[in-house]
């Protein structure tokens, strides 16, 4: 699957309903358990459904998912910068690790999906965007996202 901007979170970051700079955005990791197949239309973790991101969600040792769980990471040292050499906006963050995740519970990563979560429960949890990452398996070893050089995301201008 390839990485995507979901719709609603788009128009939401240009209307400031969603400030990548001051709010909190979290990051939510999915796995292979339970298929996730992200729509650009998805708009919040929890649609009430089967196989939506929240029941993609990875159970391992070391990651709580859910809404407020301790598994998802809040993105750090957030910016906001222009490219002119290449006619973008870039959105970018400090790496994100997770220590010792997996060992005794394994699950297989295949995405990070960038949320800012809801007032009370994941059906309000805004989708931000779906990162393709790697297929990773968890084995109780510390599990790093290492974002692109050129930011998490880009806004073209041209």
């Amino acid at each position: 699957m390839a990485s995507l901007v979901y719709n609603t979170a788009a128009k939401e970051m240009w209307d400031d309903t969603v400030d990548l700079l001051n709010d909190t955005i979290k990051v939510m990791l999915v796995g292979t358990a339970t298929v996730y197949s992200p729509n650009v239309d998805d708009d919040v973790a929890d649609t009430g459904g089967a196989a939506d991101a929240l029941d993609a969600e990875i159970s391992a040792t070391n990651y709580t998912g859910g809404w407020g769980g301790a598994g998802r990471k809040t993105l750090a040292s957030k910016t906001i910068t222009a490219d002119k050499t290449n006619d973008r906006a870039e959105f970018d963050a400090a790496d994100v690790t997770w220590t010792s995740l997996g060992g005794a519970a394994n699950a297989t990563i295949e995405a990070a999906i960038l949320i800012k979560e809801g007032v009370a429960n994941d059906t309000t949890t805004r989708l931000i965007a779906y990162i393709d990452l790697t297929n990773t398996t968890t084995d109780g070893s510390n599990f790093t996202i290492q974002w692109d050089a050129e930011g998490i995301l880009q806004l073209r201008t041209v």
